[in-house]
């Protein structure tokens, strides 16, 4: 069989692959050192700058301690406007000071009424109308409704907080009382705490008569906070008085406006008066009706559970 014939697949022979031009070396350096350099970039380049530190706030100014004032120079110490002081001799008591009467029964004449008077509610404030009547039916205005106040801190909490309960508004003094109670609880911490108050003198009370309402003031801030004293003035007021002599406070209490029902107001007011009121306007033995033996008697029973800090 010829050429034509053979049936055989032949493949055109491929032509040979040809060679790719090699880089120049110079080229392929830089090439590397590029890659190279991008790649330690990318993992290890240059970090931003730390933060810097929160700026802390400026701390508060510490607040001023309430002065210490000797019960000698509080005679005169007579503040333009209302004031705070705590007294030297028992640090547990502290002083509101008023420059007139007025400002001191508006601060205080409704805690008068939910405390201590007597005929009065003790589980609601009073609202001013009816303030205004019960100081008339007394004789009274209101800056002599008392020319001096003494609370526990406790019935000063309850003040407030039966005005918060039923949103009774209160007058800027009273305001003024409620942020006084605050500062005062803070910096004495735990255990019995006393609010008492007086006035500058005035056309209704002399420098003599303001001495005398401060000393009796201070005598029922060092029962509110010495419990054994506390205790020792009930003791004598059940045990030491006979019921003649409780009567006759009884009687002189009532004519002063205060609650005759309430025990512990009648002993604290008895002992005030026996040991810590001097001026004999405010008391003296005939306005009890018993003798003046009779009195010093009650007074001696009284001095001698009195131990100051």
């Amino acid at each position: 069989m010829g050429p034509a014939d053979d049936d055989t697949l032949r493949l055109k022979p491929e032509a040979p692959s040809r060679p790719r031009p090699a880089l120049p070396r110079a080229l392929a350096v830089l090439l590397g050192i590029g890659a190279v350099a991008g790649l330690t970039w990318y993992w290890t380049g240059p970090t931003p700058p730390p933060a810097p530190p929160p700026v802390a706030a400026p701390a508060p100014a510490p607040r001023a301690a309430i002065p210490l004032v000797a019960e000698a120079d509080l005679a005169a110490l007579l503040p333009e406007r209302p004031a705070l002081v705590r007294l030297a001799e028992n640090p547990r008591v502290f002083l509101l000071l008023f420059p007139d009467l007025n400002l001191q029964a508006a601060a205080l004449n409704r805690v008068a009424a939910l405390v201590e008077k007597a005929g009065l509610p003790r589980d609601r404030l009073l609202d001013p109308a009816e303030l205004e009547a019960a100081i008339a039916r007394s004789g009274d205005t209101p800056a002599t409704w008392y020319l001096g106040h003494d609370y526990r801190a406790a019935d000063l909490a309850r003040f407030f907080a039966l005005a918060e309960r039923d949103r009774v508004p209160l007058n800027e003094a009273e305001l003024w009382v409620r942020d006084q109670l605050a500062l005062a609880s803070a910096e004495a911490g735990a255990g019995p705490l006393a609010l008492i108050s007086a006035a500058a003198p005035g056309p209704q009370m002399d420098a003599a008569m303001r001495a005398s309402v401060l000393r009796h003031e201070i005598g029922h801030g060092h029962y509110f906070t010495l419990p054994g004293f506390a205790e020792h003035v009930r003791q004598v007021w059940r045990e030491g008085f006979s019921e003649a002599e409780r009567d006759g406070f009884r009687s002189f209490l009532t004519r002063e406006g205060y609650d005759p029902t309430n025990e512990d107001l009648l002993a604290n007011e008895a002992m005030a008066y026996l040991l810590f009121t001097p001026d004999p306007r405010f008391f003296s033995p005939d306005q009890v009706g018993l003798p003046p033996a009779v009195v010093e008697r009650l007074r001696g029973l009284m001095q001698a559970g009195l131990a100051l800090p």
